[in-house]
């Protein structure tokens, strides 16, 4: 074409049809050429109830900024300081969906992040946020990182905490500051004198290396699912732990509990409670705390005094013997 296309000037519905045929990057693009066009994509993007889209954000090697749509397509844009990796882009499809990847040049690859973070937040809508937090990246820019997600999200629904260096300090400030009210998995180096202070009851909480967890801040941990590894948490312990559970003394909203236990040998310092192990045959239902409907087949069951059931199971994980409990509050 000879001479530009006066795209604004197209009747509303007219424009929005075009639009709506951009993919992500494209519209964030878009939305840089001028104030009226951002002002025209925020609104369409963030009342439009079938365009919510899921954002990923992650602070490693290549800070980026994934968003995954309705329709499983994503868009995942990598900041990189590689000018031979800058402007690289892949296109990909499969089964789940399709993925637009690129990779963008930048002098100073946390604040690009930044911006694009800020760009997307006014332009899109999202039903779902997950951090993926890499404390050894950037160690020095740590708490303005996690200043900068407070400024944007005052609550995410998934936060990770990834890598080998110490991150004591980092979790702690980035708990502290930012509500994670779904799933926490802590995936990093913990030190003993670490604790885990939670103010509310999450879904599910995740730890990879819980060398740091002692019995009193199980006793404490608040979720309806834990699951953990590499705990020092003894046999004897464990029969504490479950005790008080059966004495309704903690974590009454349980729904599940995974965690190692010593070789089998010792296994029955655990069972030293009431307890009675169900035939490998006999196939049950449950509904749990939170109205699922789960399936057991034998187990070994114990009763807390106000009815509800834990059927325990063991399992090998890796080189791991791990304790299995699900909780139901009543078999249907």
């Amino acid at each position: 074409m000879s001479k530009s296309f006066p795209l604004l000037k197209l009747p509303r519905l007219a424009l929005d049809e075009i639009l709506l045929t951009m993919r992500p990057f494209e519209l964030i693009q878009f939305s840089l050429t001028s104030s009226k066009l951002r002002i025209i994509l925020k609104y369409l993007l963030r009342t439009r109830v079938n365009l919510k889209y899921k954002l990923e954000v992650s602070t490693d090697n290549e800070p980026k900024i994934t968003m995954i749509g309705p329709d499983y397509t994503f868009f995942d844009c990598r900041f990189t300081s590689d000018k031979l990796r800058s402007e690289k882009t892949e296109y990909l499809e499969n089964i789940g969906g399709k993925a637009d990847r690129i990779w963008m040049y930048s002098k100073n690859v946390t604040i690009d992040w930044m911006r694009l973070f800020q760009i997307v937040m006014e332009l899109f809508n999202f039903e779902r946020h997950n951090i993926y937090f890499f404390p050894e990246t950037f160690p020095d820019q740590n708490k303005s990182i996690i200043d900068f997600i407070g400024s944007q999200l005052t609550s995410v629904h998934y936060c990770g905490f990834h890598g080998k260096i110490l991150a004591n300090q980092d979790v702690e400030y980035f708990l502290k500051n930012i509500k994670v009210p779904k799933y926490l998995e802590l995936k990093c180096t913990l030190s003993d004198n670490f604790r885990l202070k939670l103010t509310n009851n999450l879904e599910r909480i995740c730890i990879s290396d819980g060398n740091w967890l002692n019995y009193n801040q199980l006793i404490q941990l608040k979720a309806f699912e834990l699951k953990i590894k590499g705990s020092k948490i003894t046999n004897r312990e464990m029969n504490a732990f479950l005790i008080s559970w059966m004495q309704s003394e903690c974590h009454q909203d349980l729904v599940y509990i995974g965690i190692p236990v010593n070789d089998t040998e010792t296994v029955n310092a655990i069972f030293d409670l009431p307890h009675e192990r169900i035939d490998n045959d006999v196939i049950r239902e449950g509904r749990t705390v939170r109205n699922t409907i789960i399936r057991m087949r034998g187990g070994i069951d114990i009763k807390r005094n106000d009815g509800a059931t834990g059927t325990i199971y063991f399992r090998m994980d890796g080189d791991q013997l791990m304790f299995n409990m699900i909780v139901f509050e009543c078999i249907v």
